[in-house]
């Protein structure tokens, strides 16, 4: 296994003591342009009942739960690290019951019919299988009106990392708009931002 594919396979699932210790860290920095951002489209209300999928080392859920102030925020992750890193960051938050995170793939979420009024992903719909049939998923768990906000790197952006050659598939922001779209989302917009690394987009959506 070469070093790049090593890196592609640590941020679609961070393992080990390299996830732990190292993955999270860079997920967290890298991720702050794109977390922020996707935040402000969330639009959060202190009531809001929020879903993030692949919350990574939990920047975003550290900016959400300021906002979330009598809330709930629920988190799922496929990497027993990731979760049980978040588990032992946020643990306040967890006993304070204002956090929950599960270990759970995209495609076959944990959650009820309309259990959240907001949800959010970033940088993570590189690794669905099927994005259409994940963002149907989600779509599922969110309540008539409910706000999506997807957040991805330009194939521009992101095909200046050479693992990305690895496991990824690159997306303009039309092809996400789309896929929302195709999955019953209404109200398709996309937003630009930029980080070091370059232009990115987020797309939202409603139910």
């Amino acid at each position: 296994m070469s070093f790049a594919t090593f890196v592609a396979g640590q941020l679609r699932k961070p393992s080990g003591l390299f996830g732990r210790l190292v993955v999270a860290r860079i997920l967290n920095r890298s991720n702050a342009p794109m977390n922020e951002l996707t935040l402000k489209l969330l639009a959060l209300a202190p009531d809001d009942r929020v879903l993030e999928v692949g919350f990574g080392g939990g920047d975003l859920i550290d900016r959400m739960a300021r906002k979330t102030t009598r809330g709930r925020i629920s988190g799922a992750d496929f990497s027993p690290e990731m979760t049980a890193l978040c588990a032992r960051r946020f643990a306040a938050l967890v006993r304070a019951g204002r956090l929950e995170l599960r270990c759970a793939s995209v495609d076959a979420l944990p959650y009820g019919d309309g259990e959240f009024t907001k949800a959010c992903t970033v940088n993570t719909i590189y690794f669905w299988p099927d994005p259409s049939a994940a963002l149907g998923e989600i779509r599922r768990t969110l309540r008539p009106g409910g706000r999506l906000v997807v957040a991805f790197n330009l194939p521009a952006t992101a095909g200046k990392l050479p693992y990305t050659r690895y496991g990824f598939t690159l997306y303009e922001p039309e092809q996400v708009r789309a896929l929302l779209e195709s999955a019953g989302f209404r109200n398709g917009d996309l937003v630009a931002g930029s980080s070091r690394l370059g232009e990115f987009f987020c797309a939202a959506g409603t139910k």
